[in-house]
């Protein structure tokens, strides 16, 4: 995971070992394409006097490589107060912890796609119905996605799937919109 930003996470981890630092949060990047935009979060223990020179040393990481740094920083003791919290849940990554915060809470964040078929004929909504669901024992393209269907024109997937499905409904035309949910995953 993160083959191409292996060197500059390495560095992360060095800046996560500072004084003041809980954690640096990898947000908005999966690891399965090319680095060019990421997103950073640093994380605070209080007020810190050298923050000003921890964020010169963020960009400088990611300056060779030519990528966008976008980077935020928030204290400890603000974050459950800013709503931004709540990405760091669903698609933040912890240098300090080397995992997704989601798999370290045990929690999954979800999409509930309701799509609509009125553009389609009566033919491509069978059609439709069939390649999103499998046929006579077959799986459909929703089984690949570890999805399932609750309900009349509705579906559930896990987000890091969602792009995969928009492309889906884009070939077939199909309108949707999406509601995001989190579950905890009880053991």
């Amino acid at each position: 995971m993160f083959s191409d930003i292996r060197k500059e996470i390495k560095q992360l981890k060095e800046i996560c070992k500072e004084k003041g630092i809980v954690d640096v949060v990898l947000l908005g990047y999966s690891g399965k394409e090319k680095a060019t935009k990421i997103g950073l979060v640093i994380i605070f223990k209080g007020n810190n006097n050298h923050t000003k020179n921890i964020l010169l040393k963020l960009k400088e990481i990611f300056n060779k490589k030519q990528t966008k740094v976008y980077i935020k920083s928030l204290l400890v003791d603000d974050l459950f107060k800013d709503s931004f919290y709540l990405k760091l849940i669903q698609n933040g990554f912890s240098i300090k912890e080397n995992k997704f915060i989601s798999k370290a809470l045990n929690v999954e964040t979800l999409v509930l796609l309701t799509y609509d078929l009125k553009t389609l004929n009566h033919s491509k909504k069978t059609l439709f119905g069939y390649a999103l669901k499998g046929r006579k024992g077959q799986k459909g393209f929703l089984d690949s996605l570890n999805g399932s269907i609750v309900g009349r024109n509705n579906v559930l997937i896990p987000i890091n799937k969602l792009d995969e499905l928009k492309e889906f409904l884009k070939t077939w035309q199909v309108k949707y919109s999406i509601q995001k949910f989190m579950r905890i995953n009880e053991e």
